[in-house]
């Protein structure tokens, strides 16, 4: 339903200035056979995306897309990623010779990826000090957030990021302000149909948190000697590669419902703060 009102481009709860999505929770590691392949149990009724870790938990190679099971599926990815010019290999793969592994959830509560609790947290905890207040840094850049802002998004927060492209390829500026794209997000791009770049899959080891300039600074003490603590690496991690999602589900939560005119007319009443929890895929009888 397109609402009476549009902050930021698209219509609803603006999760993310990246681009026009849903909010993400990360569910956990497998490890990878040394044939490289993988067999893990996942669950149902949830659209799941698979990203290529480093030991460090960074993500190499990303997909771009995302698959679903129904209870009791078994799925793989032969059919998207195999060559069509070529037979099937015969051998079976490693992971295949044991039972399926159970995802290890990361080390905190089951809680969506956001702004709020991801990131804000690290910064008023190991940037503030400098960055904030009569720091010097702040002359640099600024992590001060401004409650009375009515903006959608905190500045720190864009600031971070970079410009998102939103509908065209993108293009940083010959000029960037300090901390510009410090994330190292991989932007959302569009293309037309007949450009060839909308057909080439970015390279792996070329975004993301294996060359985010942000994750590089927390985790290397090589920034004034700042090196964060393990746990808030992997919340800036996660981030990073969730694409820097703005608010998660417990921040969309907390918005009011909306009302508008011409909302009694809607078949369906759009509902946020009082939106039922629906379990998914549901009940099967």
């Amino acid at each position: 339903t397109y609402w009476h009102k549009r902050p930021y481009i698209s219509t609803g709860p603006v999760v993310s200035a990246v681009q026009s999505e849903g909010v993400k929770r990360v569910l956990g590691t497998v490890p990878i056979a040394p044939d490289g392949s993988v067999s893990f149990n996942a669950p149902p009724g949830q659209a799941l995306h698979f990203q290529l870790l480093d030991e460090n938990h960074r993500a190499l190679q990303t997909m771009r897309s995302f698959v679903g099971m129904m209870p009791g599926e078994r799925r793989g990815c032969l059919g998207c990623h195999e060559s069509h010019s070529r037979a099937p290999v015969t051998a079976k793969a490693a992971a295949l010779l044991d039972a399926p592994r159970d995802i290890t959830p990361p080390p905190w509560l089951d809680t969506t990826v956001s702004w709020r609790r991801n990131v804000r947290p690290v910064l008023d905890r190991y940037c503030a000090e400098c960055h904030e207040g009569d720091g010097e840094g702040r002359k640099v850049f600024d992590t001060t957030e401004r409650p009375g802002d009515p903006s959608v998004f905190t500045e720190p927060y864009l600031t971070l990021i970079g410009r998102p492209a939103w509908g065209a390829p993108y293009t940083p500026p010959e000029n960037p302000p300090p901390g510009f794209g410090l994330a190292g997000v991989l932007m959302v791009e569009a293309f037309g149909q007949t450009d060839p770049a909308a057909y080439v899959t970015p390279k792996p080891m070329t975004s993301l948190s294996y060359r985010s300039p942000l994750i590089e600074r927390a985790s290397s003490g090589a920034h004034h000697g700042v090196k964060v603590d393990d746990e808030s690496l992997m919340r800036l991690i996660h981030w990073v590669d969730a694409l820097c999602p703005y608010l998660g589900d417990e921040e969309v939560r907390e918005i009011p419902d909306p009302d508008f005119q011409g909302i009694d007319w809607l078949p369906v009443r759009p509902r946020i703060k009082t939106a039922p929890v629906v379990p998914r895929p549901g009940p099967l009888d």
